[in-house]
């Protein structure tokens, strides 16, 4: 093997990563990242090839544009990858096809019929790249290459990622998701026999799931099983159980309605399986497998994560495989924080939608701000708060932000409406062309059945969102008036032409309408399409809003551009209204630095404090 010859294979990047919770060119075992700004041995100059370069005078390339891959990646570098040779120091560039940018690199071992390869993800860029972070349905391919860059060959096109190579070394397994429309959805997983060169769907998009077991293109589903939801496979992600050689049982982990899961598929008998519960008890994600034993991390909304080994051992008849789970550490729940999954009146609604509740269960020290004590007749303050995307999910896994919430006295209600992940491919697109209208109607019902149930103040509810939850909360400022007594948004989409204008990723603005688009020939916003996405835009409804209003910005959002924001902030100031803006320099879209997350969490609160005219302790205000 290629380490036994003590090579090793770098990417020479500056990318720490394409996608949120593990990234796409993240290192293997025998792959690292490289260091920021690295230069390698006997590279050309920046000015080797210039003929007729005047002293004195700049590189004329210095200022030719070359985008990045968006949000997250300003002004990085393209990633190419290198091989090492680590005992001789010697390095060598590969060449990367035009017009694809490598990551996700992996060593395929020799066999019979062919030397040593690499296998690599190729995200693929035209016209202008667009941004990937939070994106799975971006263009992209699996490549192979010998070990000198020659002989590169595409073995699979499509939106695909995470190649991870066979114990055997004859096959490849990896996920597939749809090209363009949502930036996430329903992903399949696909075997790749490197032999015959036959790609076959081993665990295949589910449309709308069934509740009892099912078999789909030859694999045997577990009944309610919506579908595969994933960013990437584990780095290692094979489970050996036996010394078999032709052991091929794979573990993920992937969301299950409001869930994070792990699951288990045994490739040579093509049954997938379950191995966490579903109960609305806790949330599971995978972290690593080693020989017969995984390792993971188990949270629920009141307990931070937990470590927890899982060993694998065959059942008692030899066919199936069970995993016995094990805490590494005593869990330490959240005194006096308490959660329950609710579920939609509608029967329809159930298929596609749910929210998770998160609630104080009793007055006590910390609730005081917001939730005095139990010979109150007051009942608890709700903040409604959906998930952003809008196609994502919030699950049972430990949220600080949501658990501070509530120990303050808040119900939090988390919004899962349709649209979100893990409820089948149906539900997904159920949404498509519908964005200022289904979640809103969603969003103002889940609302109401936590008054009706008298769990959370009508008279005392805000709105907190981010992202698409912004454009929501916007919406809602707009259309109804009075329905919540304040609302902060992070980075919300105010104006989706003007966002499509400025977004990394401005294919979102046509994709959530409906509307067609094109990444190698991108659309022009012509006066059709800017009316469609005026009139889905908050900002016509800004000489509407009515309620106390804050915004929260990150100066350097990619994603959703903060002018926008700041062009309704100014409307509504002169206009009077009360509406208050923060803007956080240096901080992207997530608003994720420690400072930004500090201030805009005080912010937050002492906002609602202000409209829903509380104090501490009835004391002094917050």
């Amino acid at each position: 093997m290629l380490c036994r010859a003590a090579f090793a294979l770098y990417y020479v990047a500056t990318y720490a990563g394409l996608l949120l919770r593990s990234p796409p060119w993240a290192a293997a075992s025998d792959i690292v990242l490289a260091t920021r700004g690295m230069q390698l041995p006997n590279e050309r100059s920046a000015t080797d090839d210039i003929v007729g370069g005047v002293a004195g005078v700049a590189d004329p390339r210095r200022y030719q544009l070359d985008s990045d891959w968006g949000e997250t990646f300003g002004g990085k570098r393209p990633p190419t990858l290198a091989v090492v040779n680590v005992s001789s120091a010697r390095i060598r560039v590969l060449d990367a096809p035009h017009g694809v940018s490598p990551g996700q690199a992996r060593f395929i071992p020799a066999r019979s019929d062919c030397a040593q390869r690499i296998v690599f993800t190729g995200y693929k860029h035209a016209a202008r790249k667009h941004g990937i972070v939070y994106c799975q349905n971006r263009p992209t391919g699996i490549f192979t290459s010998g070990l000198d860059g020659d002989d590169v060959k595409c073995l699979y096109s499509g939106s695909v990622r995470s190649p991870r190579v066979t114990p055997s070394g004859q096959a490849l397994v990896f996920v597939s998701t749809l090209v363009g429309g949502p930036h996430a959805s329903t992903s399949k997983l696909v075997y790749y026999d490197l032999g015959t060169g036959v790609a076959s769907t081993i665990v295949p998009i589910i449309n709308q799931p069934q509740e009892l077991p099912q078999v789909l293109e030859g694999t045997r589903l577990p009944g309610g099983f919506p579908g595969l939801y994933l960013d990437q496979l584990p780095d290692n992600p094979w489970l050996q159980v036996d010394s078999s050689p032709q052991s091929e049982i794979l573990l993920f982990s992937s969301i299950w309605r409001s869930t994070n899961v792990v699951l288990m598929l045994d490739i040579r008998t093509r049954v997938l399986s379950l191995h966490t519960p579903v109960d609305g008890t806790s949330s599971s994600s995978l972290l690593c497998v080693a020989g017969n034993f995984a390792v993971a991390k188990m949270s629920t909304p009141a307990q931070p994560e937990a470590l927890v080994l899982g060993c694998a051992t065959p059942s008692a008849c030899g066919k199936e495989v069970c995993i016995t789970w094990h805490h590494a550490q005593k869990p330490v729940a959240n005194a006096n924080v308490s959660w329950r999954v609710v579920q939609p009146s509608s029967a329809e609604k159930r298929q596609s939608m749910e929210c998770i509740f998160v609630y104080p269960t009793a007055p006590d020290h910390s609730t005081r701000y917001f939730w005095p004590d139990a010979s109150s007749p007051d009942l608890r303050p709700l903040i409604v708060m959906p998930h952003g995307g809008p196609h994502s999910t919030y699950t049972l896994d430990y949220s600080t932000l949501v658990a501070g919430l509530a120990k303050l006295g808040f119900g939090v209600l988390l919004v899962n409406f349709t649209g979100s992940l893990g409820f089948g491919q149906h539900a997904v697109h159920a949404q498509i062309g519908k964005m200022d209208t289904m979640s809103i109607d969603e969003i103002q019902q889940a609302a109401a059945n936590i008054h009706a149930s008298r769990e959370g103040d009508a008279q005392a509810t805000v709105y907190l969102g981010g992202s698409y939850s912004g454009y929501t909360g916007a919406l809602l400022a707009g259309l109804v008036p009075g329905a919540f007594r304040a609302y902060v948004l992070r980075n919300p989409v105010i104006g989706i032409a003007e966002n499509a204008a400025m977004s990394d990723i401005p294919d979102w603005c046509w994709a959530e309408l409906g509307l067609p688009y094109d990444f190698e020939s991108p659309p022009v916003l012509s006066p059709d399409v800017y009316a469609k996405m005026w009139h889905a835009s908050p900002s016509r409804l800004v000489s509407k809003v009515r309620d106390p209003l804050l915004l929260l910005l990150g100066a350097s959002d990619r994603r959703v551009p903060p002018p926008q924001s700041m062009s309704y902030y100014y409307h509504l100031k002169a206009a009077g209204a009360p509406v208050e803006c923060k803007m956080y320099p240096s901080v992207g879209h997530p608003l994720d630095t420690v400072e930004a997350e500090r201030d805009s969490f005080v912010s937050t609160i002492r906002f609602y404090a202000a409209a829903l005219n509380k104090r501490t302790g009835g004391e002094q205000e917050l």
